[in-house]
């Protein structure tokens, strides 16, 4: 491969996450490979990327349940999940064909849904002629995330793989392992603590809700307080300043409870934690999984949120704390029954042991030929 194109999104940071471990696993595997960048967003026009981050955040926050109504609606109505992917397929396709046209690469890896849509687009147009494929990063795949066109779609679990092509059946499956960076695995718990300042016999709980600090986070702050007397919750508030001033009187009131913005040291965190306790299951849960840490999803965010931490606790990866208490609940259960949170990371471990490395997935799609059907 001498030439490899990523193509993300600014979303929050889930999806650049992904890109940024694929590149790492592209210059492992092919050290002489360039690798160049592209976000969808700014691809479809100027004003876009902004547009969709506020129509997003506001969905989330504000109309969670016009969010839900959306994502349920492309399952029941295969007609409107193909009708809106091929919307935004014309509308990405050609802009980032003349991308790809001036860049020519060997290789093209998707992170971000509606980039994949335009992928599909100028594969049904003979305008990618060579491999292509998509890291659906969220646990659940929906219908807005699988095409027939690329030639792979990869799955974080052995059980996303039925959800996945009942969204296009026929499309090409594969499990990848987490794509998530180096840094990400599993380490010495002790030792993470020490450099970071935590306590050492502490039970940890990190609480991460991605770069825009989503969800109920006080709550879950105050819920892993109260639940023992051992837990010490760290809290991530990303790049969301308003969270962290708020949870600054509740810290300096409980000196349990550590406060960070955002952060370089998150597989160091990740590593001397618990458990992780958030509320989507994307990037955050992925690298969780990569170190093999239980997962306790809190108040799961509507839509993608919701079905990503179910499909999380049918794979045994995840406890879901959806009502008032049980994320404390949840807590207690792991500290007093210390073979429930065995078996969870042991699941986890084993998973990624399954799935073996990043470098995987891009052989095998490297492997698939011309890309052109």
């Amino acid at each position: 491969m001498k030439r490899v194109l990523i193509v993300s999104a600014t979303m929050g940071e889930g999806h650049n996450a992904t890109g940024r471990a694929l590149e790492e696993a592209v210059r492992r595997q092919w050290p002489e490979a360039e690798v160049a960048w592209r976000d969808t967003l700014e691809v479809m026009g100027t004003g876009v990327g902004p547009l969709f981050r506020w129509i997003y955040v506001s969905n989330v926050r504000n109309t969670p349940w016009l969010y839900e109504y959306f994502y349920r609606s492309l399952w029941r109505h295969r007609w409107f999940a193909t009708a809106s992917k091929r919307f935004v397929g014309r509308w990405c396709g050609p802009r980032l064909g003349r991308e790809i046209a001036r860049y020519r690469p060997d290789l093209v890896l998707s992170t971000y849904p509606l980039g994949t849509a335009g992928l599909a687009w100028l594969r049904r147009h003979h305008r990618l002629p060579v491999p292509a494929g998509a890291w659906i990063s969220d646990f659940a795949p929906h219908p807005f995330w699988v095409y027939g066109e690329i030639d792979l779609n990869l799955v974080m679990h052995e059980c996303a793989v039925p959800p996945a092509l009942a969204c296009v059946p026929g499309a090409k499956v594969a499990v990848s392992a987490p794509p998530v960076r180096a840094g990400f695995r599993p380490g010495d718990a002790t030792a993470a603590r020490h450099r970071l300042g935590l306590p050492p016999e502490a039970f940890i709980a990190l609480v991460s809700c991605g770069s825009l600090g989503f969800g109920d986070v006080e709550d879950a702050a105050k819920e892993l307080l109260a639940a023992h007397p051992d837990v010490v919750p760290v809290v991530v508030c990303g790049r969301n300043d308003a969270l962290l001033r708020r949870l600054r009187p509740l810290a300096a009131r409980q000196p349990r409870l550590r406060l960070l913005g955002w952060t370089d040291e998150m597989p160091a965190y990740t590593v001397a934690a618990d458990v992780v306790v958030t509320n989507a299951g994307g990037a955050t849960g992925l690298e969780a999984l990569a170190c093999g840490r239980p997962v306790l999803m809190h108040r799961p965010i509507a839509a993608h949120g919701r079905a990503n931490a179910e499909l999380m606790e049918r794979a045994g990866l995840a406890v879901v704390c959806a009502r008032d208490g049980e994320l404390a609940q949840a807590v207690r259960t792991l500290i007093t029954q210390p073979d429930r949170w065995k078996a969870m990371a042991e699941a986890a471990q084993q998973h990624c042991d399954r799935t073996g490395t990043l470098a995987d997935g891009l052989l095998t799609l490297a492997g698939t030929g011309s890309g052109m059907p």
